[in-house]
């Protein structure tokens, strides 16, 4: 087992040193994540899309590439580098930005909104949800994804190998139980359209063999709000 340093990453340290080997270092949540927070996306074409930590652009290239006008949104400047390459040939607006901070945009401007395994690392959650609730258009869509509540419960982090050292990294993470997660929708008037964890098949072991120890437990959490219609 590889050794894991005791102290926490801050948020933009933390990804900075992961951008470089992201999108191809095993991680067997997000090959659980992706596939079920893009089942939430609905149709895209000309939909105005907001994708809040937009990370190495991962979601950011798949709304694009299905017609949305795409603003993503991130922190980390390392991040956003690997995402405009990946998102290159697509037309999206990149903006460097701090969460929960106010989002720069004025009210009911989103058709939908994604945030995909960044919740956790947000510390005033209910300050964060009010904020995309008033960018959402009326009826409007929000798909969230976390590192799941019995993993953040037991200690675990968003956490990665350092390439440059092979020692393991931690980022900063909170822990919130579901439910505190669906109440900090509610008091956002959010509506729950549904929600789903994200348990390990023994399939996915086979050739992520970071899924191992996880085989019948649940890695992920995704959720999707949507907002009041007129």
């Amino acid at each position: 087992m590889r050794q894991e340093l005791p102290e926490e990453l801050s948020i933009q340290a933390g990804y900075a040193a992961w951008a470089s080997c992201y999108d191809d270092d095993g991680n067997p949540l997000i090959a659980m994540e992706e596939p079920v927070v893009r089942s939430w996306f609905g149709p895209l074409r000309g939909a105005r899309v907001l994708d809040l930590g937009c990370g190495t652009g991962r979601h950011t290239w798949a709304l694009a590439d299905a017609g949305a006008k795409v603003w993503a949104l991130d922190l980390t400047l390392e991040m956003i580098a690997k995402a405009r390459v990946k998102c290159d040939g697509h037309e999206v607006c990149w903006v460097r930005h701090a969460l929960p901070r106010a989002l720069p945009f004025p009210a009911s401007t989103f058709d939908v909104v994604v945030l995909g395994l960044v919740v956790e690392h947000i510390a005033d959650l209910p300050r964060l949800l009010a904020e995309l609730a008033r960018v959402m258009k009326p009826g409007g869509r929000c798909i969230v994804s976390a590192l799941h509540p019995d993993r953040t419960g037991e200690g675990q982090r968003a956490r990665f190998i350092d390439p440059e050292t092979g020692l393991r990294r931690a980022i900063t993470t909170f822990h919130r139980t579901i439910e505190q997660y669906l109440q900090a929708g509610r008091e956002a008037g959010l509506l729950l359209e549904g929600e789903q964890s994200l348990i390990v098949p023994p399939e996915l072991a086979e050739h992520l063999p970071r899924a191992i120890p996880y085989v019948g437990q649940a890695l992920g959490w995704v959720a999707c709000w949507s907002t009041p219609p007129i």
